[in-house]
């Protein structure tokens, strides 16, 4: 039975809460992902949260696929009226490391284009292009790329405008080793802005 803490480890938890305090969810955020969302816990979040409040851990159910694994019904009942979590600071894994989703490579994280996973989307993809234009490659070839990825951030533009009404959103995959580097650059980029840093309000 793997803990919490073994997931956060295996998953770079840490460096998601590196890149996460850059940004903070839009007013315009309706909470979807707590209101449609599959959240999966482990057994330790579960015990905690059912001591939290054993009235609204009902809601949660035993994932019958996989062992040691629940799962909310939705809405998230620890969401309150404002659409807010009333558990912010111990909510589960999954919900900490959102728009950020585990997937079954071992090597990357999913990166859905929610309102604020869009933002990211879009400085990874700005960074990325940056990086393709003061490379050494052939003018031709990095035209080409630069074009390829200007494209699939708008296609991730379009799937955001959907992003409250599609069951299933398109993912951008990014490796683990480039989710280090890009913890790197947001920290590089807004230190010399000087910009404070956000707490997201989810």
């Amino acid at each position: 039975m793997e803990s919490s803490m073994t997931v956060k480890k295996a998953i770079h938890y840490n460096v998601i809460q590196n890149i996460l305090r850059y940004y903070e969810c839009p007013d315009t955020c309706k909470a979807y992902c707590c209101k449609n969302g599959r959240v999966h816990m482990l057994e330790d979040e579960f015990r905690f949260l059912t001591e939290k409040d054993q009235e609204k851990a009902k809601n949660i159910i035993s994932d019958s696929n996989i062992p040691h694994l629940y799962m909310m019904n939705t809405p998230c009942s620890f969401l309150n009226m404002i659409d807010r979590c009333d558990i912010y600071d111990k909510r589960p894994t999954v919900c900490g490391l959102y728009p950020f989703k585990v997937n079954n490579s071992g090597v990357s994280l999913g990166l859905q284009p929610c309102p604020l996973g869009f933002l990211i989307i879009r400085d990874f993809s700005s960074w990325i292009m940056d990086t393709i234009s003061r490379s050494n490659i052939p003018e031709d070839e990095k035209a080409g790329k630069i074009k390829e990825w200007q494209n699939n951030l708008d296609s991730y533009e379009t799937e955001l405008s959907e992003f409250h009404i599609k069951p299933i959103l398109k993912e951008m995959q990014i490796p683990f080793d480039e989710l280090d580097i890009l913890s790197m650059f947001l920290f590089s980029k807004n230190a010399l802005k000087n910009i404070p840093l956000c707490t997201p309000t989810l």
